[in-house]
């Protein structure tokens, strides 16, 4: 019998993307990362629509963390317009670059608070800066990068997302990146 406890997991929430979100994406990266160097791009497999970091939890709690999803998926389904660039910071000292995902009803955000506030009961942190739903596309090497005004301009096309699911995904080191595994897929509560 091994008493030895589970090592804990790294987690987060977030929404996948579907082929066509994912393509635009996709597609905005390739012409994106030929024009700005020291920028370490995500891997396609990993682009998701960023809801909220948990860190790392002890294995035990995730069928709690299920009920945190399932008290967020209350506020689906939604749709989220995929495109547009910016970045964390911000666009002159980019250290994480990012495809928007446009949330006019607001809804994303009501996922995200619940999530936020749900998370508080298991020790996570609640995030201080304002959320803003996006997709995570690149992280600069080492110093900050600064994306060009015309950058910002010449993607403002979009596709629509339908989201029917929020994810609970675990993130594992990998060779070169990270590796995301689907834990649990949250419908919306009927």
């Amino acid at each position: 019998m091994n008493d030895k406890p589970e090592s804990p997991v790294r987690l987060f929430t977030g929404i996948a993307l579907n082929d066509s979100a994912r393509g635009h994406v996709v597609g905005i990266v390739k012409r994106l990362s030929g024009e700005l160097p020291g920028v370490r791009w995500v891997p396609e497999e990993n682009l998701h629509v960023t809801l909220k970091f948990l860190g790392q939890c002890d294995p035990s709690i995730v069928d709690e963390l299920s009920l945190m999803l399932r008290e967020a998926a209350r506020f689906l389904p939604l749709r989220l317009e995929i495109g547009c660039v910016g970045a964390f910071p911000s666009t002159g000292s980019a250290r994480v670059l990012w495809v928007g995902a446009g949330d006019q009803e607001g809804r994303a955000r009501e996922v995200y608070r619940a999530l936020d506030k749900a998370a508080v009961k298991h020790g996570i942190a609640r995030e201080k800066r304002r959320y803003t739903p996006h997709v995570t596309v690149g992280r600069s090497r080492k110093k900050p990068v600064s994306i060009p005004v015309e950058f910002v301009e010449r993607f403002r096309d979009t596709v629509t997302l339908d989201v029917n699911h929020i994810v609970l995904f675990r993130s594992e080191p990998g060779s070169t990146d990270a590796e995301y595994t689907v834990v649990e897929k949250m419908p919306p509560l009927r």
